[in-house]
């Protein structure tokens, strides 16, 4: 049996999970679920955690803190990776070549190349395209993609 393909998660993919109601968020739940079931392999970074609790924070919102930091750790089939210098001057690298690249996506997609990732899903319409990299959006097609480019 073949390893299951490796998918970089945008932080935008767990907020529209825990906070986008309707079927867009049913959509980053598939996702979420397939890494559970160990259908795909998920990856992000840990600034996603920084980037996921600012909501909660300002609005006191206890809950999602919580649920969000249970969320996001390392599993069977979901790596959380550290921000590592060598990411840091892949993220610096990029943002020379793109100046329209944020640091924090910078870091994202550093970290998805580095980690070998050839998908990522994320619903930020700035990132368009990535050399050695499948952007994804979060739709009810998003798994069923993956799945059907991998095999």
């Amino acid at each position: 049996m073949s390893e299951p393909a490796r998918v970089y998660l945008d932080s935008n993919v767990f907020i529209t999970a825990m906070e986008t109601p309707g079927a867009h968020s049913d959509h980053a739940w598939w996702i979420i679920r397939a890494i559970e079931d160990g259908n795909i392999a998920g990856v992000t970074s840990e600034i996603t955690i920084a980037e996921v609790l600012v909501k909660p924070m300002e609005m006191g919102n206890t809950d999602f803190i919580a649920a969000y930091q249970q969320m996001i750790v390392p599993g069977t089939h979901f790596q959380v990776l550290p921000i590592r210098r060598d990411i840091l001057v892949d993220a610096a690298e990029l943002r020379a070549r793109r100046k329209s690249i944020r640091l924090p996506d910078a870091i994202h997609i550093a970290t998805a190349l580095r980690a070998s990732c050839p998908y990522m899903v994320s619903d930020d319409q700035r990132l368009t395209s990535i050399e050695k990299m499948r952007i994804l959006g979060v739709t009810p097609f998003t798994v069923d993609d993956i799945l059907a480019d991998s095999k």
